[in-house]
């Protein structure tokens, strides 16, 4: 069980209940306000998940 399963689980069910295929997913622990995201390397992350597009 990981801290971000409550994030993750919801989504993938969702995901599966609209036959959405889902590519891959970036969860960043830690960030809890909107600017807190710059201190990570989550945005290199999603970038990189975007480009697999």
């Amino acid at each position: 069980m990981s801290v971000l399963d409550g994030v993750r689980i919801p989504v993938e069910r969702s995901a599966a209940l609209m036959k959405w295929h889902m590519l891959g997913e970036v969860l960043v622990p830690g960030v809890l306000n909107a600017s807190d995201i710059t201190k990570t390397d989550g945005c290199k992350q999603a970038a990189a998940l975007a480009d697999k597009m």
